[in-house]
């Protein structure tokens, strides 16, 4: 099976070189490597010439954003199977192999992630993010675009499922992933590979850690538009939903919550314990329930976390 990857780059020059290794080092042979340099500044998409690998490709593009970027490499895509890749995430060698066999061994399903592992910008692997979803109740939430279960750099699927949903919507770059993955759910079956095949970079300049607020309301835009789409409503417009847009007091509560339990993830990341600690205290006492259920998620008893994929958790309350 030829599988297409698509590594959008944008000004990651020191994180390519790495990134584009990995994925040469897959024991799944058959690869058609897609990388789009989305206006970059520096060198990346140089670094990414000069790899000596036939199938290696490198699209340049005006910068449009990443979902620009991935629809562009859906767009020359060749392969049976599309995976994405963040050009700052690694792959390990058995990922699209072991993720290939899934899909072969079931046509029902049209898309497959996997763990990963949490990489801090100083390369330390910490955690794992990724949700068992198979069962009825996960998938009616990825329709109702309530779950991410697994970072955007672990999927891999079927090419034309992928095309046939319309690709990433390029208005929500901070969302187009769950946005994707409700539409998918639509088509078909999603499954996880229970095991870390990759890890992809927590960073602490993310939108959700620079504007949360407004990562949040562009969540629940999504699972606004995709219940709409489940119950045969008009989807809405993503202006009106912005001008009525308002918080219930228990929103503001999670919300709040939700951002203090990432941020002391990140501290915990990086070995800052106590601060780790009193911003985790700090999500207890704002909302105790959510906090909880996070903490119990990874605790190492053979659950892992759903991921939040560089932004607050999605579908919690």
């Amino acid at each position: 099976m030829l599988v297409s990857v698509i590594i959008p780059l944008y000004n990651t020059e020191k994180y390519i070189g790495a990134c584009l290794a990995s994925v040469l080092a897959q024991t799944h042979r058959e690869l058609d490597v897609i990388v789009v340099d989305d206006g970059s500044t520096d060198g990346g998409a140089a670094i990414a010439e000069r790899v000596a690998d036939e199938r290696v490709r490198v699209e340049r593009i005006a910068n449009g954003g990443v979902g620009a970027a991935r629809n562009r490499g859906l767009a020359l895509a060749r392969g049976e199977a599309v995976a994405f890749l963040d050009a700052d995430d690694l792959w390990y060698p058995e990922k699209l192999a072991e993720q290939i066999g899934v899909l072969r061994g079931d046509h029902e399903v049209v898309a497959v992630g996997a763990v990963f592992q949490y990489l801090s910008e100083n390369g330390r692997r910490f955690g794992r993010a990724g949700q068992d979803a198979r069962d009825a109740a996960s998938q009616e939430r990825m329709r109702r675009g309530g779950l991410m279960p697994f970072p955007i750099s672990s999927l891999i699927a079927r090419t034309d499922a992928v095309r046939a949903v319309g690709g990433f919507d390029e208005s929500l770059p901070p969302v187009a992933d769950l946005d994707l993955m409700a539409r998918l759910a639509l088509a078909g079956r999603v499954a996880t590979v229970m095991r870390p095949l990759g890890a992809y970079r927590v960073h602490g300049d993310s939108m959700s850690a620079r504007e949360p607020a407004e990562m949040m309301m562009l969540v629940r835009f999504v699972e606004e538009r995709a219940v709409a789409r489940l119950e045969g409503r008009p989807a809405p417009v993503l202006e009106s939903f912005v001008s009525s847009y308002r918080l219930s007091r228990a929103q503001r509560r999670r919300d709040r919550a939700a951002r203090r339990f990432r941020d002391a993830g990140l501290a915990l990341m990086e070995r800052r314990y106590v601060r780790a600690a009193v911003l985790c205290v700090a999500a207890l006492v704002v909302r105790p329930s959510y906090t909880l259920r996070r903490i119990a998620m990874r605790l190492p008893v053979g659950r892992t976390a759903t991921v939040a994929h560089n932004r607050l958790a999605v579908g919690d309350s």
